[in-house]
């Protein structure tokens, strides 16, 4: 059976769980049905599906010993069994509500730690499906990646051959040292200026910042969810019309969806501008999709103490071109490339 040693992020998602931190990530989808027996063909179609997928076989195994001290693998699972992972609930009339209990678990780490939850609807007409995939296995590209494998499969044109490389010495030989110095020098400057740049940028990300008590809380391990439906039209009009990315206007509106709960909980928002990390995909476009992660991240400012919905955009546009200037491998964002 081959294996493959975790990356250190993926490591550190896998090490860092607990019951107050699970490491799982989730998406929920809702269908509209053709009848109420839809849920249960859909978990059924779900479960013959997933034996075809090989990323959902992975499951992650903890290994002890001088070169792998604290690590883990991740491996094909001999005993994969799909109706262990695919669960048919019985009927909801709050689909948010009961993806929020059923978020509040963390997956089973003795096999591939992933899970998909139909929930029928009461109504007869809908049913809704939630996947929930731990970070170690996947990120959230990956992570979608896999759960269209399961819920529209297509047959996709054979990927053509790498070309083989050549043979790599482990090691140089040592009349080759003198050449290679000048390059290892050069990257190992390179990477220290990188990395203080990290550190930097996140010691300033954390000056001047006024606390809000709803948003430093302690952790309970406590998940819930709620949805709410926007037009992507009426997002490109925005977008259209005062500038930025679907992105920019979606982080907006999450500012000024903050700024109202602060306000109504009466807690207030001036001065409040919490950090969010935004993450970016390091993933090449049209290449193989490998597990684990390959992500950074950008850390801005959320806008919530400014009233006005178009200063909010144009504050996120701005810190957005900031980090996109500087780039996914620099900033306070991307501290888990350290």
């Amino acid at each position: 059976m081959t294996s493959d040693l975790l990356a250190p992020l993926d490591l550190a998602f896998w090490n860092i769980e607990s019951d107050r931190h699970p490491m799982h990530l989730g998406a929920l989808g809702v269908f509209g049905a053709h009848s109420p027996t839809a849920g249960a063909h859909a978990a059924d179609l779900l479960a013959a599906r997933a034996a075809a997928v090989p990323g959902l076989r992975l499951r992650i195994r903890d290994v002890w010993g001088p070169l792998a001290f604290g690590g883990a693998t991740r491996e094909a699972d001999p005993d994969f069994d799909p109706l262990n992972h695919v669960r048919l609930h019985a009927p909801t009339g709050d689909f948010h509500a009961a993806a929020g209990r059923l978020m509040e678990r963390p997956l089973e780490r003795g096999r591939p730690p992933w899970e998909a939850h139909v929930l029928p609807g009461e109504d007869g007409v809908s049913f809704a499906v939630l996947f929930k995939f731990h970070h170690a296995l996947a990120d959230g590209l990956r992570a979608l990646k896999l759960a269209a494998g399961v819920l529209d499969p297509m047959d996709m044109p054979e990927r053509p051959a790498r070309p083989a490389e050549p043979p790599r010495r482990a090691l140089p030989h040592v009349r080759e040292l003198p050449g290679m110095l000048p390059s290892l020098v050069r990257g190992a400057l390179s990477d220290a200026g990188r990395a203080l740049d990290i550190g930097a940028s996140l010691a300033l990300s954390t000056l001047r910042m006024r606390p809000s008590t709803a948003l430093a809380s302690p952790p309970s391990g406590t998940r819930r969810t709620a949805g709410v439906v926007l037009d992507i039209d009426d997002v490109h009009r925005v977008r259209k019309t005062a500038g930025g990315t679907v992105n920019d206007v979606l982080i907006a509106v999450v500012a000024g969806a903050l700024r109202r709960w602060l306000d109504e909980r009466g807690d207030g928002s001036t001065g409040v501008a919490p950090r969010a990390l935004i993450p970016v995909s390091r993933r090449r476009p049209r290449t193989a999709q490998p597990p684990g992660n390959r992500l950074s991240g950008y850390l801005i400012r959320l806008p919530v103490d400014e009233p006005d919905p178009l200063g909010r955009l144009a504050a996120v546009r701005t810190a957005m071109v900031r980090n996109k200037d500087a780039g996914p491998d620099r900033g306070a964002g991307a501290v888990a490339l350290l």
